[in-house]
């Protein structure tokens, strides 16, 4: 059940908005918009043949609406004062961060821009609906997952990553180059079967940091030396796919010619709707 919701500003100020404390002074009464985002679906037809063919599928940005009511106690807070307060934190254009919890447990975050914001004025009942535009639909667990571990010189052995998330997930991968090195690969198994693979061919020596991002729109290949960060995209044979981590198990695996360089993995679950 949702109990609560965080909004944080550019400030990092932070206002708990309750949904369930009736002496709160903000109490939000009525949240819409955190279900899963419709999808937009394109599709072509063709001349002579029933229905159509699927081309592609999105989603569409996030559309938060909060109805908050006012509860002023007079001895510190007026209506005025309180509605005040809550411009400081929404305001047309203003960016602003969402924290949900449920059950009393902070569970996901977003990001997004307030729309509007509208008062009913004149009312012995004070309200404010808000409009907050997430352009990323998905919502976020509040700490990312860290998973430790090292090389493998065969293909058969995989590590369990138990993805909790809705949606897919890319993934940071570190290498922390311990020997010299020309090649490794990371290779993926969804529960679906999927299986997906990243090759890098390059020259490594000890010390190195090799990061792969296979987060998408921040996708990377980098080399770390001597504290000096370039890309090495090029690194990433041409075959090589993308690897993503999808809800259930995943089996992950990093080889490498000789065992025992290590590595880490951080992901942050991704939920499609609360």
């Amino acid at each position: 059940m949702l109990t609560a919701v965080d909004i944080t500003n550019s400030r990092n100020d932070t206002l708990r908005l309750s949904l369930m404390d009736q002496t709160a002074e903000y109490r939000v009464r009525d949240v819409e918009g955190v279900d899963p985002v419709v999808a937009v679906l394109t599709s072509t037809s063709m001349a002579q043949i029933d229905g159509a063919q699927p081309q592609n599928a999105r989603r569409d940005v996030r559309n938060i609406t909060m109805k908050v009511g006012l509860k002023p106690d007079y001895s510190m807070h007026t209506v005025q004062s309180l509605r005040s307060s809550l411009y400081e934190y929404l305001l047309p254009k203003a960016m602003v961060q969402l924290g949900f919890y449920l059950d009393g447990v902070l569970f996901a975050i977003t990001s997004g821009q307030v729309e509007s914001v509208d008062n009913v004025l004149f009312s012995q009942d004070p309200e404010v609906d808000t409009s907050i535009l997430c352009y990323d639909p998905d919502f976020y667990a509040p700490t990312p997952e860290v998973f430790s571990t090292h090389t493998q010189s065969d293909n058969l052995t995989t590590s369990l990553i138990e993805y909790a998330g809705t949606s897919d997930a890319g993934f940071i991968f570190a290498l922390n180059v311990n020997r010299t090195l020309t090649s490794f690969s990371v290779a993926n198994t969804t529960l679906d079967g999927l299986k997906q693979k990243l090759e890098v061919i390059g020259s490594f020596i000890p010390g190195d940091i090799v990061t792969v991002n296979t987060i998408p729109g921040s996708k990377a290949v980098t080399l770390t030396r001597a504290g000096i960060t370039t890309s090495v995209l090029y690194y990433k044979t041409s075959v090589s796919t993308w690897p993503i981590l999808k809800k259930g198990d995943n089996l992950l695996g990093v080889y490498s010619s000789g065992a025992g360089i290590p590595y880490t993995v951080t992901y942050t679950p991704k939920f499609g709707g609360l």
